[in-house]
């Protein structure tokens, strides 16, 4: 999640430099991989005192938490991008929806983005790249009578908190040297980087997934 107060000029490079992240932590591990990567961007880590879903054990999600936390730390920002829930990522979900509640009542510009890798696996959407490997990929699901990235998306993105809230969406095709420094921050996150078949390994991969951000403006 990422938040900007009224001071910070957008600027280009690894995305959408914003000047606070709040997040979610494991382990000291993860709060350092964090740091570096946002480092790049010129951005703040924030990290709350909270478990990801994988290591809470069953326990009942911290929503309401999370949600009066996020208000606080929101309260001074002029714009909020949440996660979009692409993927259906519980942590996701759960930091976009708490973000929602934490901001109702403000006149806060808030934006939701594609989540990534999430966003781009098994493909991107074809109205969204147009590029040849996506194409193929959106094919043979459609061959297979599997559900498309498009169709994906509009289910979770028609959701009862959403509902027609969103405004046009907008696609942004990242030049070389963006695509490249984004590149970089990902890579900082070591730990996940085989999870996510991201990093050296796979660099074909990190430049279709990568090459493109997609946002929406949520209406007031």
């Amino acid at each position: 999640m990422l938040c900007r107060d009224a001071s910070e000029q957008r600027q280009r490079g690894v995305g959408h430099s914003d000047k606070v992240r709040v997040g979610r932590t494991s382990g000291r591990g993860a709060a350092r991989e964090d740091i570096s990567a946002l480092a790049l961007t010129g951005s703040e880590a924030v990290h709350l005192d909270l478990l990801d879903e994988q290591y809470r054990n069953g326990r009942n999600s911290p929503s309401r938490q999370v949600t009066d936390l996020l208000r606080t730390h929101l309260a001074g920002a002029e714009e909020v991008w949440l996660p979009a829930g692409l993927g259906n990522h519980t942590d996701h979900l759960l930091a976009r929806d708490a973000a929602l509640a934490a901001t109702a009542q403000t006149n806060q510009a808030i934006r939701l983005y594609a989540d990534l890798p999430y966003a781009g696996q098994p493909a991107w959407p074809m109205d969204v790249t147009r590029a040849l490997p996506d194409r193929v990929r959106n094919r043979l699901l459609i061959a297979l009578n599997r559900p498309t990235p498009a169709e994906q998306w509009r289910s979770t993105l028609a959701t009862a908190t959403l509902g027609q809230r969103l405004g046009p969406r907008v696609v942004e095709q990242l030049p070389r040297p963006d695509l490249h420094a984004k590149v970089g921050a990902v890579r900082c996150y070591v730990s996940q980087l085989e999870a996510l078949r991201c990093g050296p390994k796979h660099p074909l991969r990190e430049r279709r997934i990568f090459a493109c951000e997609v946002h929406w403006p949520l209406r007031r």
